[in-house]
């Protein structure tokens, strides 16, 4: 039995990893741990971080690391190394942009400060946010002949473009005004054809992460 834990509450770092084993039928646990109780449970998980996955007993971390088992697991991985690497940029895309908004998210939660939280998303939006989805573009441009997934076939790094396009279009990320998505017309399709994917949104995580 493959094991998932991570905070209480459904961020792309897990949730990838719960829509790619759920889109091949693979049973898994899912163990929420609350903020208030990590303090103790953290030296109990490989750097200190998770999510983590328990796979045959043994823990192992990293979200790179992890989302590619659970992608070979679930079969959308790529055998051919430049769709692998395809798969694997994605995901790096993700880790990029994330650590770019990440200090306007600390400021707000860790360190209550609300007005720096405000001036550093202010720095993200101008800086940042259209020049990061401007790569996830060309890359989706450059891979996907039909324009439909980025490898043409369904994987791990349409999961992962989705999830993360929903965090920032969805409205729950103070100062974004989800109209930027606009600017990138191809994106912008392949996140409306995703959420009509059948496959993809009768899936229990899926209605989890958008409600």
């Amino acid at each position: 039995m493959i094991k998932l834990v991570y905070f209480d509450f459904n961020f792309w770092r897990v949730d990838i990893l719960r829509l790619s084993l759920g889109y091949s039928g693979i049973p898994y646990e899912y163990k929420r741990i609350k903020r208030q109780e990590w303090p103790k449970e953290k030296q109990n998980f490989p750097f200190g971080q998770l999510p983590i996955i328990i796979y045959d007993d043994k823990q192992y971390a990293q979200t790179h690391s992890i989302a590619r088992l659970c992608a070979i697991e679930s079969g959308l991985y790529a055998n051919d190394k430049l769709k692998a690497i395809v798969i694997d940029q994605v995901l790096d895309w993700a880790n990029e942009i994330t650590n770019k908004i990440a200090p306007s998210i600390r400021a707000a939660i860790r360190d209550k400060d609300l007005e720096k939280s405000k001036r550093l998303r202010e720095e993200f939006i101008k800086n940042d946010l259209l020049v990061w989805f401007s790569y996830l573009e060309k890359l989706f441009d450059k891979n996907s002949s039909k324009k439909i997934f980025f490898n043409d076939k369904f994987s791990m790094a349409d999961i992962v473009a989705w999830r993360v396009t929903y965090w920032f279009y969805c409205g729950r990320l103070d100062q974004i005004d989800n109209m930027f998505l606009n600017e990138f017309p191809l994106i912008q399709n392949f996140f409306k054809q995703m959420n009509t994917f059948k496959p993809f949104i009768k899936l229990s995580e899926y209605k989890d992460i958008i409600n």
